[in-house]
């Protein structure tokens, strides 16, 4: 026996060291593809809902909309989420390069996949809708979200403008008036007799949509044009 292993031995037997065993290593890889599969599917999310909300934001299309080309980018441009998809791929691509093979991959291939699974995933959830469905999902459960994440409230909800979106609660066809319970909750009588009705909307209760028009008085409010929530509208079949 050489000198070294000799002297590695006793200072194993001075020190009591002991071998780590084997389920710390499986441990401690499973933990680390874990937090990148996570990563990636909320990379995913995001994208999904940035195509979503990129698709089905008027803002962009629409420059009466706003006053300038600045809120059109603020309003119309989904920063926080594509800034939350692009941390979720580094976060991704970081538990990537940390795996035990990870290191047979240079910096460029392990980042670029990380954002094609991301991308691909999240091209899936947009077209199946289901990016939509999350997106409403965190409207409804999550304070502020309209605030910073999803800007659309915040440019439908000015009824002295004459912007109003909501729910419709009930609706009577005869005197061609609906009640809509607007996204701050607050119920209101739109009358929509010269209202110019987008193909996509049915007037129906528990209906999502969005209402060019004006405010008449406190909780009046005459629609000059409805649109469904998700879509621009413009673009659709009208009908009288």
């Amino acid at each position: 026996m050489g000198k070294t292993s000799k002297k590695v031995l006793e200072k194993i037997k001075e020190e009591e060291i002991k071998p780590i065993p084997k389920w710390h290593f499986i441990l401690k890889e499973s933990f680390i593809w874990s937090l990148f599969v996570l990563s990636t599917i909320l990379g995913s999310v995001g994208f999904g809902i940035v195509l979503y909300l990129l698709n089905n934001n008027d803002v962009l299309q629409d420059k009466t909309l706003v006053s300038n080309f600045w809120e059109r980018i603020i309003f119309g441009i989904p920063f926080a989420w594509i800034l939350l998809t692009f941390f979720f791929i580094l976060v991704a691509y970081y538990n990537f390069k940390n795996t035990e093979e990870g290191y047979r991959f240079n910096v460029v291939k392990i980042f670029l996949l990380s954002l094609l699974v991301s991308f691909l995933i999240g091209g899936i959830l947009y077209t199946t809708k289901l990016s939509e469905k999350l997106n409403n999902l965190f409207v409804d459960n999550l304070p502020y979200y309209t605030h910073t994440m999803d800007m659309r409230n915040r440019i439908w909800m000015r009824p002295e403008e004459g912007y109003l979106a909501g729910k419709i609660n009930s609706v009577n066809e005869e005197e061609k008036i609906l009640v809509l319970i607007d996204l701050n909750g607050e119920q209101w009588e739109v009358n929509y007799v010269d209202a110019t009705v987008r193909g996509r909307v049915h007037l129906i209760k528990d209906e999502d949509i969005k209402i060019l028009g004006k405010q008449v008085s406190e909780g009046v409010f005459t629609a000059e044009d409805i649109r469904p929530w998700g879509g621009m509208g413009r673009h659709m079949q009208e009908s009288r």
